[in-house]
């Protein structure tokens, strides 16, 4: 039994080894597209009769009273002709092929064919006036039409009168007229006399109209008008701003504006610029182009009030979907933060928790653990402009950057802090905030905080970075967006939070006292698990979000996917002013952020799916691990169990595990004897005889070897054949009726002596005759004895050579740097390769030999038969069917020939997945690695190790079945905090409506509108999420329930067996690689 041992990571061992022993470049995927997955429809039936209660509890406690409904399920795939296939439990079933038409699947070669010079004509017919033109005007009939609108339906044409009179509330249509020339050509409704009046009802006329000074001209979406114009000049009349508002026009000036834009292209342009990263400029100059795409009508230039009243429109925007306008105290009372769309899945006190949620156990209070990320990003640059001091912040800290006067303050005071150093590897982020160049910028980049779980950006969670990737900086915006929240327990994944992380409490205390954390609040580091392998060894336990309890299957990476849609606007961003830059930025981060709370429905929804297949995976296989492994060391799990749960509950102040042990010695005996069994030395040479054999075979299956090595292979086999000669002679001694047979052999045997027979009792040609003399109980039972003796031996070797194996490799993808070295070490991996197949050989013959003397019996369950598949290490997993032939062709593209093809694929049937990457689709090991040999059959380090190795899986498993349930727990959790937040955010909206007293009717009723269809808004979301999710929920629960009781594999296999309906094509993973072959195969210990 391996010495217990106190204080340790569980997860490691000195023996444990994690390296690429057969590189597979590339995984199989599908892309979601319109030629292969567009989607995979997730629709789950449920009862309409069972409904989510407006407040349900998380406890599992409470599921108990589910009534479950079977589900009637099918999920739609590519129509490639991939066969069916069930992934992990869940099944996936091909649609039946439709009838194939020209038309629909090659559209534009059709209409190439058959429909393009139709299409030509027809536009052209439209250059004129139609083919149903008339002399006579479409509305009154009698005079003759020159007039027609571009944007009216129809493109019927008009008289001059009747073409003004059409448009008295349509007066920003473009119209075309008919010249004499024969052609059309542009006018206005302005040069036909269409005056527009303000301030009064249609067809009222104002006795004191006012006259703009300059012509007017408006922005819309089919271009810039130039209108004739009168402002309202009565008594009492509200101001001109005003008068343009209330008919949706945008002033570019509040005291006497002479243009203004729609709101409906102030509108598009926001969708445009957010959705589609059009910069404002680019947006304005394609307005000019629709008017004009000549160069020859000369517009006003009206750019620089354009992006005034966008920063103005996205400012009032904010402040109006926050609920401001419903404030008494207006947008000069929001508070910082409450602009920002929040994550309505993320644990909010006071609006989607349950009551007494700070009073929950232990072994639940996990479930309200707040997760964020962090990390830096030096392409949002901004250059330093010369007007940045007298630029207006319109909205300091309302979303999500950082108010920035006391952030600039506080960075000032800690400027002359020491450089960050780093103790683990050089940081590229510790490096860049001690030299990153900042001449002629005012920031290199900017610091963010977002959810894990979600990937959203947090509220007040972003800020300048002035150098680099400073404490300070990264300080001040993590504790920034803390400000509010009363979760107790913070888990934040950082990529230098090794790092980071030293002396963290200690730079909080100096920072200002409405940042800083209170007395009770706890904060976990990790790093996220892309990152992680750059880190020292020293880390990969300590900060693995693996082995986190209470995180599930979380990441940590979702701010490097934050990043792919926020860098697009780097370029734009970086020339901002000030103010403009900031807003900008809360801008976009709101549209990320309400396009990623939209698309929760889906999201959660294939996370839970694909956390219940999980779930059943990784239970079922540490299930089967941990019974195979209590047969023969119970003890040694209740060690394991105890360290492992003292390490979770206070790792950080565990000693850091010493580094594997040194790699054991490679040479063996190509002839030695088994040690402690010296019963009778004949058999025991004949056994020797036998692998002496066995090895020569090996040596000769090289046909490239040098002559040194050839003449040493003859030196064996002349060695070999004076042993075979001495070994009859001897056997003919103690068999004297078998002497005629063996000198018989000797005079007539051609054969080499690698294939020469070795007659024992247990060997499959015997004569009756020769069966009867060598066949007797005492040989027979000397024979078992050795043959046992002989198995486990060679198992013991085999597992020796797999563990060196591992560690060879492991060293060449670190180490080697050139062909020369490359070569090297491919020799040495081919001396392992022999001698791996060498032990497999020995053990089976062995076994075959034992099979022969005492035939099926229960010494079965020690030898068991020994597959291919088995022949890998205690990390290693098989090779699916795809990998073998993704191999296979990786060696055809090196140029390897068909010949050479097999010798490369020989034995290459397992994979090394490193730990801190895929762990989710790990294996159970081999059975040579928990089986106990006989007693004697091994010496003690070689146990040690084995136990060692044991200790680190058996803690992978549980820790892979542990994060799968926590993982199931939480996108259940975060469904019923989406569906409460809906409910808590349609209340809030409807206690809005009478907020502000002593307002006009009409304002009092637009704002009981707009908050009474938001109120609306959210329960259609709520009952709409609830039908989607409810009968996946059910499913997951009876999961659960299933785990909680006596459910054995068979229902758990049975509950897995779901068919739901996605979307694949959300919003922001459009064409991500969806992959269909899930590796859920398990290998279960017979």
């Amino acid at each position: 039994m391996s010495k217990k041992r106190r204080g340790g990571n569980p997860f490691k061992s000195r023996s444990h080894t994690t390296t690429n022993h057969v590189a597979i470049e590339q995984q199989q995927t599908y892309v979601a597209s319109t030629h292969r997955i567009r989607k995979v429809n997730v629709t789950v039936t449920s009862d309409p009769k069972l409904e989510s209660p407006p407040h349900e509890t998380p406890y599992i406690s409470s599921l108990e009273d589910v009534q479950f409904t079977p589900l009637d399920n099918s999920i739609p795939v590519s129509d490639s002709g991939k066969p069916t296939a069930e992934l992990g439990g869940l099944k996936v079933e091909a649609k039946k092929k439709a009838k194939r038409y020209e038309d629909s699947d090659a559209p534009l070669l059709s209409w190439k064919e058959h429909y393009r010079d139709h299409y030509l004509d027809a536009m052209m017919v439209v250059e004129g006036r139609g083919r149903f033109f008339t002399d006579t005007c479409c509305r009154c009939g009698e005079n003759q039409p020159r007039y027609r609108c571009k944007d009216c339906f129809g493109l019927r044409m008009y008289c001059r009168s009747c073409v003004v009179l059409n448009h008295l509330t349509q007066p920003l249509h473009v119209i075309e007229e008919w010249t004499s020339r024969s052609f059309f050509q542009g006018t206005s409704l302005r040069e036909l006399g269409l005056q527009i009046q303000l301030g009064h009802a249609k067809g009222q006329n104002c006795e004191r109209p006012i006259t703009p000074d300059k012509q007017f001209a408006v922005m819309s979406w089919n271009g810039i008008h130039l209108v004739d114009l009168q402002f309202c000049g009565c008594e009492n009349a509200p101001e001109r701003y005003v008068q343009l508002l209330e008919i949706g026009w945008f002033p570019t000036s509040f005291k006497e504006p002479q243009s203004a834009a729609t709101f409906e292209l102030l509108r598009n342009f926001q969708i445009t610029n957010e959705q589609g990263k059009l910069p404002a400029t680019d947006f304005y100059r394609s307005l000019e182009q629709i008017v004009d795409g000549t160069g020859l009508v000369k517009l006003p230039d009206r750019l620089a009030q354009f992006m005034l009243v966008v920063r103005q429109w996205r400012n009032l925007r904010m402040g109006k979907r926050c609920g401001r306008a419903h404030d008494p105290s207006g947008l000069s009372g929001t508070t910082e933060g409450s602009g920002a769309v929040p994550c309505r899945a993320c644990p909010q006190p006071g609006r989607n928790l349950p009551e007494g949620w700070e009073l929950a156990p232990p072994g639940q209070a996990w479930l309200y653990n707040l997760l964020l990320n962090e990390d830096a990003n030096f392409k949002q640059k901004a250059r330093a402009r010369a007007n940045d001091a007298r630029d207006a912040i319109l909205s300091p800290g309302w979303a999500f950057v950082v108010d920035h006067k006391p952030y600039l303050d506080e960075i000032v005071k800690r400027a002359k802090d020491p450089d960050e150093i780093s103790h683990c590897v050089s940081f590229s982020a510790i490096w860049a905030a001690n030299s990153k160049k900042s001449k002629g910028l005012r920031a290199t980049g900017i610091g963010c905080v977002s959810c894990t779980r979600h990937e959203l950006f947090r509220p007040n969670g972003i800020g300048d970075l002035q150098k680099g990737e400073r404490y300070v900086n990264m300080d001040y915006i993590f504790l920034s967006t803390l400000r509010g929240s009363s979760i107790r327990h913070i888990v934040i994944s950082y990529d230098i939070a090794c790092q980071w992380m030293i002396n963290f409490f200690l730079r909080m205390n100096k920072m200002p006292e409405w940042l800083q954390l209170s007395p009770g609040r706890k904060v976990t580091f990790k790093v996220p698990k892309f990152h992680l392998p750059a880190h020292k060894e020293t880390c990969h336990a300590k900060f693995a979000l693996n082995y986190t309890e209470g995180v599930g299957k979380a990441d940590g990476e979702g701010q490097e996917r934050e990043w792919s849609g926020n860098n697009e606007t780097a370029s734009s961003l970086s020339m901002m002013s000030t103010g403009a830059r900031w807003e900008t930025q809360d801008a976009h981060c709101n549209h990320w952020n309400h396009r990623k709370m939209i698309n929760l429905e889906n999201s959660l929804l294939k996370k839970l799916v694909g956390a219940i297949t999980e779930i059943v995976v990784h239970q079922r296989s540490f299930n089967a691990f941990h019974e195979a492994l209590t047969v023969d060391h119970s003890a040694l799990l209740e060690v394991w169990l105890a360290e492992v749960e003292a390490w979770e509950r206070d790792d950080l102040k565990l000693k850091h595990v010493k580094k594997a042990l040194a790699e054991e010695d490679f040479a063996t005996e190509l002839t030695g004897n088994a040690q402690g069994l010296n019963r009778n030395s004949m058999l025991i040479e004949a056994l020797d005889i036998e692998e002496a054999q066995r090895n020569l075979i090996l040596y000769f299956k090289n046909n490239n070897r040098t002559l040194i090595q050839q003449t040493a292979n003859q030196k064996r086999q002349t060695t070999l054949l004076l042993r075979i000669r001495s070994f009859r002679k001897e056997q003919a001694k103690h068999f004297p009726a078998i002497r005629p047979v063996l000198e018989a052999l000797d005079a007539t045997e051609k054969v080499s002596p690698q294939h020469m027979v070795v007659h024992l009792s247990s060997s499959e040609t015997l004569t009756p005759t020769i069966q009867s003399l060598l066949r007797t109980p005492e040989l027979v039972s000397i024979e078992i004895r050795l043959r046992e003796a002989q198995g486990s031996d060679a198992l013991i070797k085999l597992q020796g050579h797999l563990r060196a194996r591992s560690l060879v490799s492991m060293y060449r993808d670190r180490t080697v740097k050139s062909q020369s070295q490359y070569t090297r070490h491919r020799a040495l991996e081919e001396q392992l390769q022999h001698r791996i197949e060498a032990a497999c050989s020995t053990y089976r013959v062995a076994r075959a030999a034992l099979l022969r003397l005492q035939g099926p019996g229960d010494w079965m369950k020690v030898y068991q038969e020994l597959k291919d598949k088995d022949v890998r290490a205690i990390n290693e997993r098989i090779l699916c069917e795809q990998e073998k032939e993704q191999f296979r062709q990786d060696l055809l593209r090196a140029g390897v020939s068909e010949s050479d093809l097999a010798g490369y694929l020989n034995g290459v049937v397992a994979v090394t997945t490193k730990p801190l990457r895929g762990e989710s689709k790990r294996i159970t090991p081999s059975w040579i690695w928990y089986k106990t040999l006989p007693d004697g059959s091994t010496d003690s380090a070689s146990s040690t190790e084995i136990e060692a190795s044991l200790r680190v899986e058996w803690c992978k498993a549980r820790a892979r079945a542990r994060r799968s349930r926590e993982e199931l727990l939480l996108v259940d959790e975060e469904m019923r905090r989406a569906l409460a937040f809906c409910q808590w955010q349609a209340h809030w909206w409807l206690t809005q409506i009478n907020r502000r007293k002593d307002v006009s009717p009409w304002l009092s009723e637009g704002l009981a509108a707009y908050a009474t269809e938001h109120a609306f808004t959210e329960r259609c979301r709520e009952q709409a999420w609830t039908r989607k999710w409810q009968a996946v929920r059910i499913r997951a629960r009876e999961v659960l329930e299933s785990l909680r009781g006596s459910g054995g594999d068979t229902e758990l296999g049975k509950l897995a067996e779901l068919v739901v309906e996605l979307d694949l094509e959300d919003d922001n993973e459009t064409n991500v690689p969806v992959d269909i072959h899930m590796d859920m195969e398990v290998d279960y210990p017979k």
